[in-house]
């Protein structure tokens, strides 16, 4: 296979699709390609928006992917975009791949649509921040597969995951991949096996493209590193072992969410190959600077908690001025506890493992750990300022005395503000520099393929 020939057939990708627009190009596939494609509603999402499975392809390997797991993570969607028309306008591909191909190009459209404040741009800080949405852990696709382990048990499942968990079900893959994106620092993936060739070869995506890889602080910081920027794929059940060792208390007080798909593909399929690869929107050189720094780890870790904090005190009294007009059950409401309040426990948790390992925090940090520690501290704790002014946007459309109104808007040029003047700082460190959509979608259609020519399935 010429892999440079075939990401060369990647057109120039301007903007993000929604939902709808994501919906309509599948359905315009299948009139197509009426004898290579097929289409069918595999569900819900919880605001009745249709759930639709692509099939691609006879191979004896069946590969699931599926975009938008978060629904501020749209790079996958256009992934299955535009493999699955590759597929179709190259016969070959999927037979030289042997590989049965089902996509599910979004698999959270209600959480998609209140991102599409940014999905067109421009792709600035600020815009993307200001328009930012994630939901809260238990209304995440990701994070709302069943989990019952020791203590803790959850089955409040949503519509979408369960979708996947019966398409699961029925046709067990060789192949989950779960399409995730960052926003900032480098590229990273998390796969379940640590297969050599896999390991080795996964990284190339990202060095094919000049992009970065993220070799500074991992996402969790008990995830086990495989390989530079390869972690282990984290399941529910490790959350709940950290947060036993960890903290004191009953563990399953600090437990938020469900499983992983790992955890559900655990109990169908043990053997199957689960990866993800997150990316970022903005090129972040200093993610894989490996030089050192004066500091050690952990000290640039303490700076990062600090950081963090003081955004995070900033969004605590945002929020305490939008609380008396939100609905504590909405999406925006619900998401905001998260942004305001979980960071708490996590800090108390990873100062206890910096406790009990001296040897590892101790060392000279990198200049990868700081920017972590400094620029994306600072980061993603600014995102809750987007969910706020979302929130503030839906709540002027509802009928509102002339103070109510006078307080939100007042609020929503606070947080704007805000955002902005964060975003400066931020970019005194790291020029906003956006990374083209059509390279992000190249890295992981080509992490798709290194995974499917490497896979051996039993017959």
């Amino acid at each position: 296979m010429n892999l440079e020939a075939l990401l060369d057939q990647l057109p120039q990708i301007d903007t993000f699709m929604t939902a709808k627009e994501l919906d309509e190009s599948s359905f315009a596939l299948a009139k197509q390609y009426p004898h290579m494609v097929s289409l069918r509603k595999i569900g819900e999402s919880r605001q009745q928006h249709p759930l639709y499975c692509l099939k691609i392809g006879k191979g004896r390997k069946k590969a699931l992917m599926y975009g938008c797991p978060h629904p501020n993570e749209p790079i996958g969607c256009m992934m299955l975009e535009h493999l699955s028309r590759l597929l179709c306008e190259h016969p070959t591909l999927a037979e030289t791949l042997d590989t049965t191909f089902y996509m599910i190009k979004v698999s959270d459209p209600d959480g998609l649509a209140r991102n599409e404040g940014w999905l067109k741009g421009p792709f600035t800080y600020a815009n993307y921040a200001k328009h930012f949405f994630r939901p809260i852990s238990d209304q995440q696709v990701e994070w709302t597969f069943p989990l019952h382990y020791k203590n803790y048990h959850f089955d409040d499942v949503l519509p979408e995951t369960k979708a996947i968990m019966n398409l699961m079900q029925e046709i067990q893959p060789d192949f989950v991949y779960s399409l995730h994106n960052s926003s900032f620092g480098g590229v990273y993936f998390y796969v379940n096996h640590a297969h050599p060739k896999i390991l080795k070869q996964l990284p190339l995506s990202a060095k094919r493209a000049n992009l970065p890889l993220n070799l500074g602080e991992p996402e969790c910081a008990f995830s086990q590193t495989y390989a530079p920027a390869i972690y282990e794929f984290l399941k529910g059940t490790q959350y709940y072992d950290y947060y036993e060792e960890n903290l004191a208390g009953d563990p399953c007080d600090a437990m938020v969410c469900g499983g992983s798909s790992l955890d559900y593909m655990n109990t169908i399929h043990p053997d199957a190959f689960v990866m993800m690869c997150e990316e970022p929107y903005f090129y972040c050189p200093a993610s894989s600077d490996l030089s050192l720094c004066t500091m050690s780890r952990k000290e640039a870790i303490l700076h990062g908690f600090a950081q963090s904090r003081k955004v995070r005190e900033e969004l605590r009294k945002a929020i305490a001025r939008l609380r008396p007009y939100g609905n504590p059950h909405s999406q925006y409401m619900r998401a905001l506890s998260m942004y305001g309040d979980d960071s708490d426990r996590e800090e108390k948790a990873q100062l206890a493992l910096m406790d009990a390992n001296p040897q590892i925090y101790e060392q000279p940090a990198t200049k990868a750990s700081w920017f972590d520690n400094d620029v994306a501290a600072r980061w993603y704790p600014l995102l809750g300022f987007g969910m706020i002014i979302g929130c503030v946007d839906e709540l002027l459309l509802t009928p509102l005395d002339e103070q109510a109104q006078a307080d939100l808007a007042a609020l929503k040029a606070d947080c704007e503000r805000y955002v902005d003047s964060v975003c400066a700082q931020i970019e005194e460190s790291v020029p906003c520099k956006p990374i083209p959509i059509r390279t992000l979608v190249s890295v992981q259609l080509e992490s798709a393929i290194s995974v499917l020519t490497t896979l051996e399935v039993r017959t």
